[in-house]
């Protein structure tokens, strides 16, 4: 196996690179993660854990205002197009309804996730640096099945709408590499939870509009005559305040239902063909 590995690696370096970057780029990518969600300020705080795997694909057109297919030096402008699925089987740690203690394995979790940010390319002399500030809009869903261990717990949905805030830096390298660092502030706009079937008929809905997130990667690729092949490391991070309260009543007593402030974590790697 490190023979094979060791052949590829070799062949691929000596393939022909290419000679600039182009005005279409497209890239796919599979995704694994390490996952975390947590709600901390709780006196027993349960905790969501898991691997994730899933696919992205990402669009990126330079010198948007020229005409031809090249890029012009005078239209530093971009655009950038990104979708994500991810899904994975997560460890639930945590208590039920009653506050009774509880865990429950293998819960199939998922969430989409796409953003469309536009922004400028500077080129830092003629070294090969470049700076590319951005800004856009963005959404993320989330479906958390707990429903499905038959223990009592309720299906949830987390919806939030975001403005992507960023700047990747990218160094042109030899024979093909270039290694670029990319890093995000993401301004929560509006978060939305829906927690159906609690108790088996309650559902509930709460405004969760306070937080933001935080995300970086570092990706190397190496470009050939057709396609580029890269592997990134990310980070992503979320930080939610308390929902507000939505009040609810069983015809005797009247309840408030508060999401509580959350930390959703991701540590993962992507590994993908560029086109």
């Amino acid at each position: 196996m490190k023979k094979l590995l060791l052949f590829t690696l070799a062949f691929l370096i000596a393939l022909p690179a290419f000679a600039q970057e182009k005005k279409h780029n497209l890239s796919l990518a599979f995704e694994t993660s390490n996952y975390s969600y947590r709600e901390p300020s709780l006196q027993y705080p349960p905790d969501w854990s898991g691997t994730m795997y899933g696919v992205s694909a990402q669009y990126t057109g330079r010198s948007l205002f020229s005409d031809g297919t090249e890029i012009s030096a005078e239209d530093r402008s971009f655009l950038n197009l990104e979708l994500r699925y991810m899904q994975g089987d997560v460890d639930y740690d945590g208590y039920l309804q009653d506050g009774t203690p509880f865990k429950a394995k293998d819960i199939g979790d998922y969430y989409f996730e796409g953003a469309l940010t536009a922004g400028a390319v500077y080129d830092i002399g003629q070294s090969g640096f470049s700076l590319w500030p951005y800004l856009g809009l963005g959404a993320r869903y989330l479906v958390d099945r707990l429903n499905e261990t038959g223990s009592g717990g309720y299906r949830r949905t987390s919806t939030y709408i975001y403005m992507p805030i960023g700047l990747k830096a990218k160094q042109e390298l030899s024979n093909g590499w270039s290694l670029s660092a990319n890093g995000q502030f993401d301004v929560l706009l509006s978060g939305r939870q829906s927690s159906k079937d609690i108790g088996g008929e309650l559902s509930i809905r709460n405004k969760q509009d306070e937080g933001y997130g935080l995300r970086g990667s570092v990706k190397l690729q190496k470009d050939f005559k057709n396609f580029g092949i890269f592997a990134e490391p990310f980070i992503r991070y979320w930080h939610i305040q308390n929902s507000d309260g939505v009040l609810v009543t069983d015809g005797m007593y009247i309840y408030e239902f508060v999401e509580p402030k959350n930390e959703t974590r991701e540590y993962g790697l992507k590994i993908g063909l560029a086109f």
